[in-house]
């Protein structure tokens, strides 16, 4: 029994990564999170008067309520990628390894052993969050924003109940998960369960509302919201369940096979318990046809992304590389952002447009917008009135104060290169993050070392396919 006294312990160093971390590197991970949220904050004060400003302007705004709500997003995503890199130490693949059996023969209790390390990894989850979230603020301050302490305890609180419930959702998963790579899966499928959970239950419109997030009661209201109900219904369940299902299966002793004690004309086949096929046959897995699915449907999306991604680059390389007189053109159609707030409301600032590139024998209508050429540049404004070779043009928003009509001017019909036909907003945001630092490092760098590396990851990946 020299180990029992020890065991939180040893699970509170192994709640990272291989039982060699420190309080000191579970806090560089946090200020980690803090920096690289406050860094993406910046990349998004960039795209604004984009799309963006009108669907998430919680984001968008000169606020510790922007760059915070922003945090307790982004410290999910890089959660959960630490839990799918480090599974198999932070979860219940252990029991599975045989690793409860000998400690339960040794009179340890498998309660407590539960209850060890479902704390261990809480703590760290805690500690990892609280920190990043103390490094946001300070980050906040140096931008001198009008400090509201109201909304930043309601705010920690949000952030800390996704955290728990998705930890516990994982937890809960792994105990059903046969593979460690399985597992994974599963603990990926988490943050989208709770992004869908929070989407249905009308969560979203609450935590992005600096009014409502003032009042700490607001978040336990029911007629505005079930979701703290029904998460706190899942954590006890899933508490509940991870309890009595790790005890069972830490009674029976998991024996892997092992080729070289067989002889040669033996084989071991295990027969499933619910189908009744055979699952291993010869000492190698057949592998059934979800696990086939499964690898096929996420190759198919590592291609997708990568595709998508080097596309991406290639479109906003070749936009960005558009002249006067030499637009880019993909079959008749030329894309090109508009900078400016003239054309609103047809068109908005920062939207892509397209427009159907013509030739001198098409016929312009009066109320059309066009995109022209005068001296060397590109514009865009609407057509009120044309002459047999001139065409007059006029913007479409005057600022307050300003002379309406001020803008008209007349244009030669030579200098049309095409003719409005569409905008997307999205699309124009995208390019305008594209254009970052960050964009340039996520469709261009990322793809390309997916690209040469998709083998060796696809083979770490594999090795812990086994059960």
């Amino acid at each position: 029994m020299i180990y029992k006294n020890s065991y939180f312990k040893k699970e509170l160093r192994q709640a990272y990564t291989e039982n060699k971390i420190s309080t000191n590197r579970k806090i560089a991970f946090a200020l980690f999170l803090g920096l690289f949220s406050f860094a993406l904050y910046f990349v998004f004060q960039t795209l604004q008067e984009s799309v963006l400003s009108d669907v998430v302007p919680e984001i968008m705004q000169p606020s510790f309520f922007s760059t915070i709500y922003l945090y307790i997003h982004i410290v999910i995503a890089f959660i959960i990628s630490y839990f799918i890199l480090y599974y198999d130490y932070l979860f219940f693949a252990e029991i599975r390894k045989n690793s409860w059996y000998l400690l339960i023969q040794m009179g340890y209790n498998p309660v407590i052993m539960f209850f060890s390390k479902l704390f261990a990894l809480m703590y760290s989850v805690i500690l990892i969050y609280t920190v990043g979230f103390i490094v946001t603020i300070i980050l906040t301050f140096l931008l001198k924003y009008t400090f509201i302490l109201a909304y930043l305890p309601t705010l920690y609180l949000v952030g800390l109940a996704d955290l728990l419930l998705i930890t516990i959702l994982s937890m809960t998963f792994s105990l059903y998960a046969k593979t460690v790579l399985n597992g994974r899966y599963w603990t990926f499928f988490t943050a989208i369960l709770v992004f869908a959970l929070k989407t249905a239950l009308g969560q979203y419109p609450i935590i992005s509302n600096r009014v409502y997030m003032q009042n700490f009661s607001t978040l336990f209201n029911l007629q505005l919201s079930a979701y703290w109900l029904v998460g706190s219904v899942i954590i006890i369940t899933c508490g509940l369940i991870c309890l009595f299902r790790s005890r069972n299966i830490a009674k029976y002793y998991n024996l892997a096979p092992d080729p070289d004690i067989l002889p040669l004309d033996k084989e071991i086949v295990e027969i499933d318990s619910i189908t009744g096929k055979q699952k291993l046959i010869g000492n190698k897995v057949k592998k059934g046809w979800r696990g086939r699915i499964l690898d096929t449907v996420t190759t198919f999306l590592l291609i997708v992304f990568i595709c998508v991604a080097l596309a991406i680059n290639v479109f906003v390389i070749v936009i960005n590389a558009s002249t006067p007189g030499q637009e880019v053109s993909i079959r008749g159609v030329i894309p090109f952002v508009f900078s400016s707030s003239t054309m609103e409301p047809e068109i908005e600032i920062n939207d892509l447009t397209y427009f159907q590139k013509i030739d001198t024998q098409y016929q312009i209508e009066e109320g059309q917008i066009i995109l022209f050429e005068e001296n060397n540049l590109l514009y865009v404004e609407r057509v009120v009135s044309k002459t047999e070779n001139n065409l007059i043009v006029d913007i479409d928003y005057y600022p307050p104060m300003s002379q309406i009509g001020a803008m008209k001017k007349t244009i030669s019909r030579q200098g049309v290169h095409g003719v409005y036909s569409g905008r997307n907003r999205w699309l124009g945001a995208l390019i305008l993050f594209a254009n970052t630092i960050v964009g340039r490092i996520l469709f261009l760098l990322v793809p390309a070392v997916l690209l040469f590396y998709q083998g060796q990851l696809y083979k770490y990946f594999r090795k812990d396919k086994s059960t």
